[in-house]
């Protein structure tokens, strides 16, 4: 995986495979990735709810850490969104699969499981699932049209052809498709797929800011 810029994880669990490009100022809030992803800047994945039923939409209800670190908020008693097991308003994990571009600007909501090969247009925001390599745009996202032939995506789906490093591709006529289809059903055959394990990263602990003061003639109010 490369990451071209900051990437913000919070919520939940984010796995992202292999020959994965991430781009700058991009935000998780529970994902897993398949392998040669593109995500462009400013993709949001996994956006979460709110809970509309409740008093109010805001984390003050039932997380404690978002204000508790103020005097005024930290005796609240917070309510657990999925107790007694009743459906949760932050919804699943996000599941991308592999070969997937993620446009600059797009929003894929919690919940929703995109398949190999799709495309989602920029700025598009994905309430529901997108099946393999259906190209998707607008708010909220439909479709636009699918790549290849119905044949050639059937023929894609079932080659996997992601399992295999780039290596182990060398060779395959890239920017022919009929071509690079017909090569790997020759050549898959007698490959063996390379299992990449996730590798854990840990959030780096940050360092404790001093206090801040409030300029002279000027009261701060929080």
């Amino acid at each position: 995986m490369q990451l071209l810029g900051t990437f913000l994880v919070r919520g939940g669990e984010t796995k992202i495979g292999a020959y994965c490009d991430i781009g700058d100022n991009c935000e998780s809030q529970g994902l897993t990735m398949g392998r040669y992803c593109e995500v462009g800047p400013g993709a949001v994945l996994g956006g979460t709810g709110h809970p509309l039923t409740w008093l109010s939409v805001s984390p003050f209800q039932y997380k404690a850490a978002s204000f508790g670190w103020h005097e005024s908020a930290n005796q609240v008693e917070t309510i657990d969104p999925e107790a007694g097991g009743r459906d949760s308003f932050r919804g699943d994990p996000v599941l991308i699969g592999n070969d997937v571009w993620v446009g600059a600007g797009a929003v894929i909501l919690r919940g929703v499981t995109i398949g190999d090969g799709a495309v989602i247009a920029a700025n598009a925001v994905v309430t529901r699932d997108v099946e393999p390599y259906e190209v998707v745009g607008g708010v909220p996202a439909k479709t636009i049209k699918f790549r290849g032939t119905p044949e050639q995506r059937e023929h894609l789906v079932e080659l996997a052809w992601w399992r295999f490093t780039p290596n182990q591709l060398s060779g395959i006529s890239f920017d022919d498709l009929p071509v690079a289809i017909a090569q790997l059903r020759e050549r898959v055959p007698d490959l063996v797929p390379r299992d990449i394990a996730y590798e854990q990263v840990t959030k780096p602990k940050a360092e404790p800011k001093p206090p801040v003061s409030a300029p002279k003639g000027r009261k701060r109010l929080w």
